[in-house]
């Protein structure tokens, strides 16, 4: 008799002449009836469940009643709070401890990142004036700087002769992204005319056109004596536009540019690069960026003493 034939024996799995078979080769004893029996014990083992149990009296209806009961009355927010907390308040110390120190440390990241973006969009606002500024001078010697006779012009208006050479529209880029937007900024540019007739009739106004964070190349004292505008070819490596500097009615503060902080200052030269640099010493003959080598908030005494003033500045200086 074969294995799986003695199981489908004791499962009763075998009918007709095949289980009589099987059961007249039992009838002779012997090794196979012994085996059969052991099988036989062996499943009725694993298919025992043990003593019954019997269930408490009246299980179903009690059942019926709980159920019908707390199924008409709402639960509380307080019943689906487990009996025990699943954490003590040395793990709960724990984890305020990573957060409080991840936090930390995660937060001075994140300002340095906002800061290098922002002075990155200081960056590309000085590259796009810039390009305005390399347009201009492809139609013009000099950089932007007004007649002998407007000596009073100030220095931000440099914005409005790009505007009239038709270089610039977007008053925007002349706004630093590091130190916020200026409160009331106008978002209009006007004529160099315009901006003149603005500054005498309507103060209010040309203050809140000349809000900008950019200081301008006032240009130099020419072999005549007299102040005049920087020439295009020799400006390459000249600053021609930056941060402005810290100043007050007429006066230069010392340190560097208060649009990132006093850390530095962002440079526009001639050629349309942009430097950063950590002091306002730009070169052996330019000690001072934003001061001629008279120490004065004027033109520069000679070509290579760059002096970059505020927009509200006088070309010629205080």
């Amino acid at each position: 008799m074969k294995a799986d034939e003695m199981i489908d024996y004791v499962l009763g799995q075998v009918e007709g002449a095949e289980r009589q078979r099987l059961e007249q080769a039992l009838r002779a004893g012997g090794e196979p009836a012994a085996r059969v029996e052991r099988l036989r014990q062996a499943i009725h083992r694993l298919l025992d469940d043990g003593t019954p149990f019997e269930h408490p009296p009246e299980l179903a209806r009690r059942t019926i009643a709980f159920v019908a009961r707390n199924r008409r009355r709402p639960l509380t927010l307080l019943e689906y709070v487990p009996v025990r907390v699943p954490f003590r308040w040395a793990d709960f110390a724990v984890a305020a401890s990573i957060f409080i120190a991840g936090t930390l440390t995660l937060l001075p990241a994140i300002q340095r990142s906002r800061e290098r973006m922002n002075q990155a969009g200081c960056v590309f606002n000085l590259q796009r004036l810039g390009n305005s500024l390399a347009q201009y001078a492809s139609l013009h010697p000099f950089l932007p700087y007004p007649p002998a006779h407007r000596a009073d012009a100030h220095a931000g208006t440099f914005a409005a002769m790009l505007h009239d050479a038709g270089v610039l529209d977007d008053p925007t880029i002349l706004d630093c992204p590091c130190n916020g937007p200026c409160p009331h900024v106008s978002r209009e540019l006007v004529s160099f005319d315009q901006a003149d007739q603005i500054r005498r009739t309507d103060p209010a106004r040309y203050q809140r056109m000349l809000c900008w964070d950019y200081a301008y190349n006032v240009g130099y004292r020419h072999a005549s004596g007299h102040p005049g505008p920087l020439e295009v070819e020799l400006s390459a490596r000249i600053p021609v536009l930056a941060d402005q500097p810290d100043h007050e009615d007429s006066r230069i503060k010392d340190g560097n540019s208060p649009n990132h902080g006093g850390r530095g200052q962002n440079v526009l030269l001639g050629d349309g690069s942009v430097r950063w640099f950590r002091t306002r010493n730009v070169g052996p003959h330019d000690p001072d960026l934003y001061l001629n080598n008279e120490r004065l908030p004027r033109p520069g005494v000679h070509v290579q003493d760059s002096v970059l003033v505020p927009s509200k500045t006088p070309f010629h200086g205080w």
